[in-house]
């Protein structure tokens, strides 16, 4: 038998089975149409687009908010996937549920806000919060530095300085030295979690820092791309291909015309996947990217002497 329609307030929403109890009665909500969000907590299959946090804000007391890696990623911050986050400001019950893991906060440092229609840690105290989750695999180094680049980035636009005034006033701090050593790595203009490591690895490479996410011209002032990763005197410039590059049948096109404007201005157009940036071919790719910004020297030492020669008479 069909399920009976549920009524809106129930349909539209996650809900707490105490409150939907009164309006259709328990088996109901032992029906397939609804999801399992945790104990005491169901959701209409017509939301599992929801994220997890949007599917479990109705179980948080009046003292709970979202915060270190769950808040980061409210507020769009590019974090690895990991468990929900839940503070409990001041003495009140610590959230105890599968999935979830609980802090409590004292209420003077609390710097609780709404985003997207949810509790939240502030932006940089979520950064803060996140540093401090040491000895455990959800955020490494290298994701704090993202973090603190999409905080100074175009997303938020903070200023770098500031931060690291903040980080220098937090002495003793859980995590303060691994926010110091974040943002020491920080870049404006990385844009997305996998740029940021693409950088921090070619560092650890011996390559110079290059610019990122500038716009690149021809000679006649054409506009050619706005690479991830450009070596400007060379003309070598890398970009981050996800599998979407792969296929989608209309990115993949575009990149192909994307690289012959590069090379017809004159740019080496060097592209990292997966593959390269986490798996086997990392020494592979780094050698070709090496052997492209050899020639890039040579070339524009040959572009530079030709300037630098006289004219004939």
């Amino acid at each position: 038998m069909k399920p009976s329609r549920l009524p809106a307030s129930l349909r539209n929403q996650p809900f707490r089975v105490r409150d939907a109890v009164p309006i259709v009665g328990r088996n109901r909500l032992r029906r397939s149409d609804l999801i399992v969000v945790t104990r005491g907590l169901r959701l209409h299959r017509s939301l599992r687009h929801l994220t997890d946090a949007q599917r479990f804000a109705p179980g948080l007391g009046a003292d709970q908010f979202f915060s270190h890696t769950t808040a980061a990623g409210i507020w769009g911050m590019p974090v690895p996937r990991g468990p929900l986050h839940v503070t409990t400001l001041g003495s009140g019950p610590i959230m105890r549920r599968r999935g979830v893991t609980g802090h409590r906060v004292s209420r003077e440092r609390a710097q609780v806000v709404t985003k997207n229609g949810l509790r939240v840690s502030d932006a940089v105290t979520s950064f803060f919060e996140s540093a401090a989750l040491t000895g455990t695999d959800e955020v490494d180094d290298d994701d704090l530095v993202a973090l603190a680049d999409w905080l100074v980035g175009r997303a938020c636009g903070l200023d770098l300085d500031d931060l690291r005034r903040t980080a220098a006033r937090s002495r003793g701090q859980r995590g303060v030295r691994r926010i110091r050593r974040a943002l020491d790595l920080a870049r404006v203009g990385s844009e997305s979690r996998r740029e940021t490591r693409l950088r921090l690895r070619l560092g650890r490479a011996g390559f110079r820092p290059p610019l990122l996410n500038c716009d690149v011209h021809d000679a006649d002032g054409r506009f050619i791309g706005r690479p991830d990763i450009i070596y400007g005197r060379e003309r070598v410039c890398i970009e981050y291909d996800g599998d979407h590059h792969r296929t989608d049948r209309k990115t993949f096109r575009e990149d192909i015309r994307r690289r012959e404007r590069f090379s017809a201005a004159g740019w080496h157009s060097i592209h990292v996947s997966d593959d390269d940036l986490f798996g086997s071919n990392w020494d592979q790719f780094v050698q070709h990217a090496e052997a492209a910004l050899a020639r890039g020297r040579r070339e524009a030492d040959a572009r530079d002497a030709a300037r630098m020669a006289p004219r004939s008479q």
